[in-house]
């Protein structure tokens, strides 16, 4: 990069320096994003052109050269500092301790019901909770609708507990209605005439 490509990236820079209204916001806002990078410019772990780009951008602003001396500071200070050297075994027995670290322990009581906590399994049990449903009721349906009408004595409660057991009580004619009447009249005169 020549002297003069340099000064006119860093142009910008400088001419943040003049106040004019909302600009401050962007220049903060570059800023911001030039510090969260300074470790990675630092360790070398940013490409040619945006490392760059933030040495011209250090050369103009002096909070983020402060920010960048500050970070340099930090990294140097951490090298004094002695090496601490772990004990003999001290690998050993920390593995050790990890294993004996006892698991922990599922919510549920038994093993067996921790699949209901699955959320992926909730359409396939809502569709087994309907089919036994559907199973069980149709089972104690005929089996209460057989049983009422085997009774000896039937009396007409009993026909229409029948009925309403057996659902006929929701079919398009439900007992009792007109159309129920109609259609036990045709049913007759068609008895009739055979």
């Amino acid at each position: 990069m020549t002297k003069g490509e340099a000064q006119r990236s860093i142009r910008p820079f400088y001419e943040a320096v003049k106040y004019e209204p909302g600009r401050e916001e962007k220049i903060e806002m570059r800023c911001h994003r030039i510090q969260k990078r300074l470790a990675a410019y630092q360790d070398g772990e940013i490409g040619e052109k945006a490392r760059e780009r933030i040495a011209t951008h250090l050369e103009g602003c002096p909070a983020c050269r402060s920010a960048y001396a500050e970070l340099g500071l930090l990294w140097r200070s951490l090298e004094k500092i002695p090496e601490i050297e772990a004990s003999a075994g001290f690998e050993r027995r920390l593995s050790e301790r990890i294993k004996a670290i006892p698991e922990p322990r599922s919510r549920w009581r038994f093993p067996w019901v921790s699949w209901v906590d699955q959320w992926r399994l909730a359409p396939a049990m809502a569709v087994v909770l309907l089919l036994v449903g559907a199973v069980l009721g149709g089972y104690l349906g005929n089996t209460l609708v057989s049983g009422f009408s085997s009774a000896p004595a039937q009396v007409q409660a009993s026909r229409t507990a029948t009925d309403i057991v057996s659902f006929r009580a929701f079919s398009a004619a439900p007992p009792g209605t007109l159309g129920d009447g109609y259609l036990r009249m045709a049913h007759f005169t068609q008895e009739v005439r055979k």
